[in-house]
């Protein structure tokens, strides 16, 4: 069963980004969460997601194109990236799928020209 989390707030303290989702996990739930290491754009909804894993399932990391900036500011300061919730999960390989994700989008058709639109103005590639 895949769940989803929506990032609606961030905060950067120092050199970290927090990632807060609007849901509310049960603590028992979120301490089986896992760092996924993938990250995935959503061209319909304009959504970059990023992937967490507990034993028995996928959880989508939403994050829509209105905390983009925030991200962007992460990825030229290469900031750690923070979920927070119960307890903190850090996101290790947030950095490296971004960058991925940065270099396969511009320009690529299959993404949509709405989502690489997005992307190459957020971003600004």
């Amino acid at each position: 069963m895949e769940h989803v989390l929506t990032v609606t707030e961030i905060k950067n303290e120092g050199n970290k980004l927090y990632l807060k989702p609007i849901e509310d996990w049960p603590e028992s739930e979120w301490e089986k969460l896992e760092d996924g290491g993938r990250m995935l754009a959503d061209s319909d909804a304009l959504t970059l997601v990023y992937v967490l894993e507990s034993v028995e399932s996928f959880v989508q990391l939403r994050m829509p194109k209105q905390v983009w900036p925030h991200l962007k500011e992460a990825s030229d300061q290469q900031l750690e990236i923070i979920l927070e919730g119960p307890s903190n999960i850090r996101l290790d390989q947030f950095q490296r799928e971004m960058a991925y994700i940065l270099d396969n989008v511009p320009g690529n058709g299959n993404y949509g020209s709405a989502m690489v639109e997005a992307v190459e103005e957020a971003f600004q590639l």
